[in-house]
């Protein structure tokens, strides 16, 4: 959507908001994603030198993320349930509203070890391409 598009008398508040009911999942690293950024044809967050990704992240009870690095460093915000983060060999509990940061290329699990379902924010960015 460009500027123009918010602008114009035609706007309507509903084209950019992502209401949860009925919701899309995909499971994949042992997870549920529902993926929020980029949003096509509403936020392009992927630029010619950055690119910017926000992920809806739902862990089942006693799940385990498989272990993983990437180009893009990534943040981690806590909103409910408890998660243990392991990165570079050691391992940190994290509870709601607690945030980690796991720098580009670390190499990094996810557990949840709880009876709870762990739902948590996945911030991430990158370099993009390169021009």
């Amino acid at each position: 959507m460009t500027a123009q598009a918010l602008d114009s008398p035609a706007f309507d508040i509903e084209s950019v908001v992502k209401r949860s009911e009925g919701a899309r999942f995909t499971f994949e690293y042992n997870c549920h994603l529902r993926r929020l950024f980029p949003w096509p044809n509403i936020a392009d967050t992927k630029k010619p030198t950055t690119e910017l990704g926000l992920i809806w992240v739902v862990v089942d009870e006693r799940m385990e993320i498989q272990g993983h690095a990437h180009d893009e460093e990534e943040s981690f915000v806590i909103v409910s349930g408890k998660a243990v983060l392991g990165l570079k060999g050691q391992e940190t509990e994290l509870r709601p509203g607690d945030v980690a940061y796991i720098p580009r290329s670390w190499f990094h699990t996810m557990k949840n070890p709880g009876d709870e379902k762990l739902v948590y924010i996945d911030l991430y960015w990158g370099l993009g391409q390169q021009q």
